[in-house]
């Protein structure tokens, strides 16, 4: 891939033809885009750097900006933004892969994050500007098609003071095409080697300039088949190379809790007849379900684009502007038919199978009963997204004290629906109905009893395995979900830049402005799961919004220059202020709340000569809770904790803690609790304040005279954020409550009048310090011969040296470094070294992408393979007898990707690309944490892909 550092790569270059030129070569223009911007030099003259709010001549910045221009795109082979950033060693692809490593799947949206920092620490702009956020703060990538993209910048640095919130870990800039004339039509298909996870593209883009006109136009449509689970060796089981063993209890044979344990259908036995007690047998492996191969390796999704970009120009200094975006996705997920769970979750799942049932082979009522619903199908969610974003306003410049000052105004509205038809989940109040008492009438099952039958009722069967589970009792507890979200954003925006006055060491520029917004999100969710009777863990609704105010002020100032040592020494400051009013509902009462934040930058660049330039920055940064950090309406979880008052643990409880037990009305004695899990509700927290920060860079940016076409930069970076929001869970709420006697956890807590717990509620708090500290790295190098065409070779990586985390009080510099530690995904390196060359119309990139090794614990016995319960041995350090780990390690190696693509460009202006990613079809190294997969989503879906792509220009 063509990647290279806009903060050096035309550092020194000074003309504005120059500049023009190198950025038609970098980015994959043409020359006529160029000749159009030739014609408004005053244009090319002032342009905005990402990192910058102040438009000059001069471009070289204190950040470190790399970007991916147009060719490097088109040569990669990508579908979609979100796989273009995969290669950006800066990002750590927790959002960006479509891979499922979840048990819900993944709905076909990409977010991203950079230096392990979550996506809500990475803020997205679109031509400079903020775009439409989920209700997290984090931007769907997937909603902007790649076709309009020119470049991509990333800002690996901490910019609050010029962007505002969430630009902690840095930002992600996507420039889109401009100045575009003519007519251009390009398709693309591909697929994975193994045949399947099929791709296909087609798109038009439209470009006039009419008079002072311009007109740009793209619609496109995208369709991408799914991967199944099942169909790769690694992930056709929950663990690799295990059949049976991590399988799910709830299968097809049953687990029934009667008074001799927990047991399970014979499977010779599974078939048609009349079931007796003596069919059954104790629970073991072979009763477990392979829940694995119907899931989704990879969402299919179908995507639909229009963009449109329309400039209009008045007079030589006033010129409108509108962008507009429509995007419509359809994708789906799948994983494997809903267990019933009954007596093993939630109060909900509190449903007896009632020893009156004519199935029921126990002869007595059964507390706890569970059964995979294969019968009723695989749980399909189909999403289907709607949105639009568009973005109007007018910008110009004019002349005060003979000094020309520009400004812009702008107006964005943006709306996302979501709808979400979730198919072949399960009613319990019909399921409730269904293992109830049940008597034969006239030849027919009937429910309830002769007196009180209830209607449209069909008695539930799972004691014949699947053959005794018919399609009418499918039918009759099976239920499509629908669910609703919703997000909105307004922005308002008004800046202007310019150069104030002439230093002695040249001009002194400057940018200001104001800016608000407004985010809106709500989340409805299906009736069923709000009432608490649906398969689907209980959801209370999600309403709020959040409204900011912000000012900002930027300075270069030059301080030195043409001294001995001292080329140029230029400083940048900034500075933000900013208010936010919050408002929703926790429950049904609302609830506002407000928080402020102020935040500066310094920065410097300092050339020592022509060919060396050094340069860096001291930058606060912050992050302001989104709305569904501060309102999110809680969702249903069980996790396993013993509550402190229960009748186990209330009497080694010392006196003080008995005492706060009894005050909440707890009994003598103990509450019981009939299971090792509690129900917790995780939500939000109306009370959080801004994660704050600091950003320290510093970088040497080299581009030596003696070596002609090479460049090259280091930057090393240290992010500290306090206050960063953490989750305290369940047993963390009753320890704090309880235990250390901390009042303000205990109105989380809610007991039902025998004292029993009822429900915890979960939030995030302010409780973290985070440090990330590291290195990052370019090099470019090109040169042209005579006779064997032109070359370039790309270097991009990233190696993070620290990464610590500790609580508030706690000091950080003794907390574990979570770099590359045991049982830790953070990567040490990652890179990618690209080389291209062209020869007359043909131009052919090779690529190369790095990661490095992992290592965790061994969860896996060593006798495993002796005992049959595995294929194949999945640890690969195993301990010695007596080692504090016995059972060892599995280290996950580095891999190294190729990928390989061609184009030639035809005479009738047509050409034509084909290529190859993960050339020699590498297989992911077997990881035992990720869920569902057994490998990281580092690293590709097994198989490999091919791709090719036509391109006609009229």
């Amino acid at each position: 891939m063509k990647i290279t550092n806009k903060a050096h790569a035309v550092a020194f270059k000074k003309s504005s033809l120059t500049i023009g030129l190198s950025a038609a070569l970098f980015s994959g223009l043409s020359f006529q885009g160029v000749a159009a911007e030739a014609r408004t030099a005053e244009k090319v003259e002032r342009i905005e750097v990402t990192g910058s709010r102040i438009k000059r001549a001069d471009i070289e910045g204190s950040s470190p900006v790399t970007s991916i221009g147009r060719l490097a795109i088109e040569s990669s082979g990508v579908q979609n933004i979100g796989e273009l950033l995969q290669t950006v060693a800066q990002a750590d692809l927790s959002g960006l892969t479509q891979l499922t490593n979840n048990t819900n799947g993944n709905d076909g949206s990409q977010t991203i994050s950079l230096r392990n920092l979550g996506d809500n620490r990475t803020l997205v702009l679109v031509d400079g500007r903020r775009f439409l956020a989920l209700g997290g703060g984090q931007v769907d990538i997937s909603q902007i098609p790649i076709a309009i993209v020119e470049r991509v910048d990333i800002l690996a640095d901490g910019a609050s003071a010029v962007y505002g919130t969430d630009a902690i870990a840095g930002v992600v800039n996507i420039i889109t095409k401009d100045g575009f004339e003519g007519v251009s039509l390009d398709a693309s298909i591909g697929a994975n080697f193994e045949g399947d996870g099929e791709y296909k593209q087609a798109g038009i883009s439209i470009g006039t300039i009419k008079g002072n006109t311009s007109l740009f136009l793209n619609i496109s449509k995208s369709e991408e088949k799914e991967i199944g689970a099942g169909d790769r060796e690694i992930s056709q089981y929950p663990v690799a190379y295990i059949p049976e063993r991590f399988g799910s209890a709830f299968g097809l044979y049953g687990i029934f809790g009667t008074s001799d344990g927990n047991l399970s259908l014979d499977p010779a036995k599974e078939g048609d007849g009349i079931r007796t007690a003596d069919d059954f047998e104790p629970f073991g492996t072979k009763h477990r379900y392979n829940f694995a191969p119907t899931n989704y390796l990879k969402t299919p999704s179908d995507r639909f684009n229009v963009f449109a970009k329309v400039n209009h120009e008045f007079s030589d200094s006033l010129r409108a502007f509108v962008d507009f975006t429509y995007n419509q996705r359809k994708s789906v997920t799948q994983i494997a038919a809903v267990p019933l769970t009954a007596g093993f979750s939630g109060p909900q799942w509190e449903i007896p199978f009632s020893k009156d049932s004519i199935y029921n082979p126990f002869g007595e009522d059964l507390a706890s009963f569970g059964f995979r619903t294969l019968p009723i199908g695989p749980r399909t969610n189909i999403q289907d997204y709607d949105t639009y974003f568009i973005t109007g306003g007018f910008e110009g410049e004019f002349e005060v004290a003979d000094r020309v000052l520009l400004w812009d105004v702008s107006m964005s509205r943006g709306d996302s629906s979501r709808s979400v038809k979730g198919q072949n989940y399960v009613n319990l109040q019909n399921l409730r109905n269904a293992v109830g008492p049940s008597f034969i009438a006239d030849g027919v099952a009937q429910c309830g009893t002769a007196d009180n039958t209830i209607a449209g009722c069909v008695p539930l069967n799972i004691f014949n395995g699947e053959t005794g589970f018919t399609s009418e009792m499918a039918n009759y507890i099976g239920y499509e979900l629908n669910d609703q979200v919703n997000t909105g954003t307004t922005n308002f925006a008004a800046n202007i830049s310019g150069e104030l006055f002439e230093l002695p060491a040249g001009w002194l520029g400057f940018a200001a402005g104001v800016e608000k917004r407004t985010n809106t999100f709500v989340d409805s969710p299906d009736a069923l799961i709000a009432a608490g009777l649906s398969s689907s863990n209980f959801r209370e609704p999600t309403n709020g919004s959040q409204t900011a105010e912000e000012a900002y002020f930027e300075f270069a100032v030059p301080l030195l220059a043409d001294l001995p040592g001292v080329q140029q020494l230029d400083i940048s400051l900034a500075g933000r202020f900013a208010d936010f009013e919050n408002s929703g509902f926790v429950g049904v009462d609302p609830v506002t709340s407000n928080f402020d934040n102020e935040s500066f930058k310094v920065g410097f660049t300092w050339r020592i000569y022509d060919d060396l330039m050094l340069r860096g920055n001291y930058s606060d940064t912050f992050r302001a809770p989104s709305v569904d950090n501060l309102f999110a309406g809680g969702g249903e979880g069980f996790p396993s904790v013993q509550d402190p008052c229960n009748t186990t643990l209330f009497g080694l409880q010392l006196p003080d803690v008995q005492a706060r037990c009894l005050a909440d009305n707890v009994p003598s004695g103990g509450s019981t609790q009939p299971t090792g899990q509690l129900r917790a509700l995780n939500g939000g927290n109306p009370e959080l304040k801004p994660e704050e920060g600091n950003t320290k860079t510093f970088g040497i940016v080299y581009n030596p005279s003696w070596l002609d076409g090479f460049d090259m930069t280091i930057d090393y970076y240290k992010i500290e954020l306090e206050d960063a929001l953490s989750s305290i869970s369940a047993g963390g709420m009753l320890d704090r409550c309880y235990v250390q006697g901390e009042e303000e956890f205990c109105g989380f807590i809610e007991r039902r009048e025998d004292g029993r717990i009822a429900t915890v509620r979960t939030s995030q708090f302010n409780l973290d310090q985070l440090e990330v500290e590291g290195y990052d790295f370019n090099a470019n190098y090109r040169f042209d011969t005579q006779d064997l065409g032109n070359f370039v070779f790309r270097l991009n990586g990233s190696y993070t040296d620290q990464y610590r985390s500790a609580g508030v009080g706690e000091n950080i510099n003794s907390a574990n470094n979570l770099v590359a530690s045991i049982n830790s995904d953070i990567l040490r390196w990652r890179g990618t070294f690209n080389t291209t060359w062209s020869y007359d119309d043909l131009t052919v990139t090779w690529g190369m992408r790095y990661t490095s090794n992992l290592i965790e614990s061994c969860t896996i016995p060593d006798n495993f393979v002796d005992d049959g319960l595995a294929t194949r041995e999945l640890c690969n350090q195993r301990g010695n007898p007596g080692d504090e780990n016995e059972a060892g390690f599995n280290r996950i190696g580095s891999v190294v990707y190729h990928d390989l693509s061609a184009s030639y460009t035809l005479p009738w202006q047509a050409s034509v690309r084909v290529g190859m990613r993960n050339v020699f079809r590498k297989e992911p190294p077997i990881a035992l944490n990720p869920f569902a997969n057994s490998f990281y989503s580092a690293h590709d879906i097994p198989g490999g892909t091919w791709f090719l792509n036509y391109k006609q220009d009229f």
